[in-house]
């Protein structure tokens, strides 16, 4: 697995636009399910449009955290 930093660049596929230039930066993420805001996730993110289009591999582990811990709520 390859370990990404804030500032990284890469590609990705943006809905309609095909193949884009993203780049990784820590974001508040919104999870759709459960309903769960998680903060200081890297996510990578299309560099014209600011959408996040990518999540890597390290960063599974806190969402899934998260998901966890909404539904034992």
């Amino acid at each position: 697995m390859k370990i990404l930093r804030e500032g990284d660049r890469g590609c990705a596929l943006a809905p309609e636009r095909g193949r884009v230039e993203i780049v990784y930066e820590y974001r508040t993420v919104e999870l759709e399910r459960p309903k769960a805001t998680v903060s200081n996730v890297l996510v990578g993110v299309d560099t014209e449009t600011g959408e996040v289009l990518a999540v890597p591999a390290q960063s599974t582990p806190k969402l899934k955290a998260a998901r966890e811990a909404k539904k034992r709520r």
